[in-house]
């Protein structure tokens, strides 16, 4: 993945959703019918030049980004913890120099030409700093 493409993920995961739109137009709510046929009480919200979808997907909470011709850029799948996670990034976790901190949050991305990625949110007993783990679903971590 290029370091462009990498940074544009990255501000994407750590931008958060402005409420500034409840609606998405009809071409870019048929795509996600399309995808999610099953998506029930979806709220929609405006996003810089992105529409994103979240609804409850298998009892997770789920955001799809479109972007304004209606193609799909991302989908988000906020697990929480760390009981949904591969293996190999499970052990990956347990090995590295955070697996003392406190996971505070995990979320599988998926995107359309890339492979997904898990993000590991980790914070450590007094300190205030937190810290963003990007792995691969093979273990490989990324960047943090």
């Amino acid at each position: 993945m290029s370091k462009l493409k990498f940074s544009f993920l990255v501000l994407m995961l750590m931008v958060s959703v402005s409420a500034s739109a409840d609606w998405a137009p009809a071409d870019v709510q048929a795509a996600l019918k399309k995808m999610y046929p099953t998506a029930d009480d979806v709220a929609w919200s405006h996003d810089e030049s992105y529409y994103v979808a979240d609804f409850l997907m298998n009892g997770f909470d789920t955001k799809v980004w479109f972007d304004g011709q209606a193609q799909w850029v991302m989908q988000q799948t906020d697990w929480e913890t760390m009981d949904e996670v591969p293996p190999a990034v499970y052990n990956a976790f347990a090995a590295s120099d955070y697996a003392d901190g406190i996971v505070e949050d995990v979320t599988y991305v998926e995107f359309p030409k890339w492979e997904p990625i898990i993000v590991i949110k980790v914070g450590k007993a007094n300190i205030d700093m937190k810290y963003q783990l990007f792995y691969t679903p093979n273990g490989q971590l990324l960047r943090t």
